[in-house]
């Protein structure tokens, strides 16, 4: 039978059931005839469903992946939203109906690996091909010397895209600042010439809300730190750390002063704010240069993307997590090997498909790999479309950011908690406090102390 393109829908009901349709609309995959092998084992893949860009690549690579009719595979995709992958996965193991290959993010492997759900693939890969991961990639795929997943990108999660010709004639500058106090200055002198020309709905900055306020601060919290939320050896809470609370005076500033927007949409579509006239700057992440090259192309010449600041000016330093996505094989899967095969294919060892995809990505993301890099890197040198230096922002903020922390995710909606309170007006040492207190009792409740598998 011949399968669906994609499978984006799922229902959370007693059991769980798949709903197939036809490729979406804004998807074009030119036309082109998917092969079909008789006989063969299907090998069933769950997808983020991302961009329309990035789903039409990974389309194009499944189809050139059947396009071979001897191998005995056949590789199908099933679409699902980012923000209900982890129940999903989570019930398909309950009901037996696991895929053989699904993504997961690099703060999410472990989760997976405790679970007994990501199995280990070390053996199954020459040593050569680990050795080609950067140092950042094996902290992330790699627990008691065992490897448990490839890893498909590096996106770093938060840089700054801005208007050129916005912050011109409202900022009165060329270029964003090193600083916070700078940078808060820029935002007052934005708002006072917006205010003063009657524009109203448009804003100095975008910064992230909502559950990605929990994610997307990482950088910052780090840069303001030294550190995350916790201490390294998971015993702590470092709530309590002096760069916590200036960075809620930070959020105060921005909201109580108007600068940023009290509400906003997904943080992943927040360039279109920069785009569209609707902020002169805002928090994005690495992606957000494809976003721009596939919608916005006529605004290229005029956006410009920068290193968030940091209290002491430093940028040299880290101002953004290693976001990213890894293939894991399931404990479930029956073929194995084949499943293999699927992965060494699209990004293990087929460099001719990994390059495309991140030249397709208009580099917008960093490789894991090592060989791939220095491709793309020399592929730069003649690029035409994406600015030079919008790539080396991109692996100039990549090459000093740290991988997403793997502890509880309460842990960070806490500190989320903390800023949206401090946005909100509350006394910052009040919520500094009640936020170091949540952390500590969930460092007891999961049992965190001594027990950080990267250590």
């Amino acid at each position: 039978m011949r399968k669906s393109y994609i499978l984006p829908i799922i229902l959370l009901t007693s059991t769980f059931s798949l709903l197939s349709c036809e490729p979406p609309d804004d998807i074009d995959i030119n036309d082109k005839e998917e092969k079909f092998e008789d006989g063969a084992t299907e090998i069933k893949m769950w997808m983020m469903d991302f961009e329309e860009w990035e789903n039409r690549i990974n389309i194009d690579h499944r189809m050139l992946f059947n396009d071979n009719l001897n191998d005995g595979i056949q590789l199908s995709q099933t679409y699902i939203d980012s923000n209900s992958f982890d129940d999903l996965i989570r019930g398909a193991y309950e009901s037996n109906s696991v895929p053989d290959i699904y993504t997961v993010s690099y703060g999410n492997l472990y989760k997976e690996i405790n679970a007994g759900r990501a199995i280990d693939i070390t053996s199954y890969f020459d040593q050569d091909v680990w050795n080609d991961l950067t140092e950042t990639a094996t902290e992330g795929v790699r627990y008691d010397g065992k490897y448990y997943g490839f890893p498909i990108v590096m996106e770093p999660s938060t840089i700054i895209a801005y208007r050129k010709d916005l912050l011109q004639t409202y900022g009165n500058t060329t270029s964003i600042p090193t600083t916070w106090n700078e940078f808060l200055e820029l935002c007052a002198t934005i708002k006072t010439n917006l205010v003063a020309e009657g524009k109203r709905n448009v804003y100095p900055f975008g910064v992230p809300t909502g559950v990605a306020c929990a994610w997307g601060t990482w950088g910052m919290q780090y840069a303001a730190t030294g550190g995350l939320a916790i201490t390294d050896d998971w015993t702590t809470s470092r709530i309590m750390e002096p760069g916590y609370a200036k960075l809620a005076e930070v959020w105060q500033t921005l909201y109580g002063n108007g600068y940023v927007p009290l509400s906003s949409g997904d943080y992943t579509e927040s360039v279109f704010d920069v785009c569209d006239g609707k902020a002169i700057m805002t928090t994005c992440g690495s992606w957000s240069i494809a976003t721009i090259a596939n919608q916005y192309p006529e605004m290229i010449e005029n956006i410009g993307f920068a290193i968030m600041p940091t209290f002491d000016g430093n940028q040299d330093t880290v101002t953004a997590t290693n976001g990213g996505w890894v293939y894991v094989i399931s404990s479930e899967c029956e073929n194995v090997e084949m499943a293999v095969e699927v992965i060494k294919f699209l990004t293990a060892e087929d460099t001719a498909q990994t390059v495309d995809y991140f030249t397709r990505a208009f580099y917008s993301k960093v490789s894991p790999r090592k060989s791939v890099q220095a491709i793309l890197d020399a592929k730069m040198e003649e690029e035409t479309t994406i600015p030079s230096e919008w790539y080396e922002t991109i692996n100039y903020v990549a090459s000093r950011a740290v991988l997403e922390p793997i502890y509880s995710w309460d842990i960070s909606v806490s500190v989320e908690g903390l800023l949206e309170e401090a946005a909100m007006g509350e006394n910052i040492d009040d919520v500094v406090a009640a936020c170091h207190q949540e952390v500590q009792s969930i460092i007891v409740r999961d049992n965190l102390a001594n027990n950080n598998p990267r250590q």
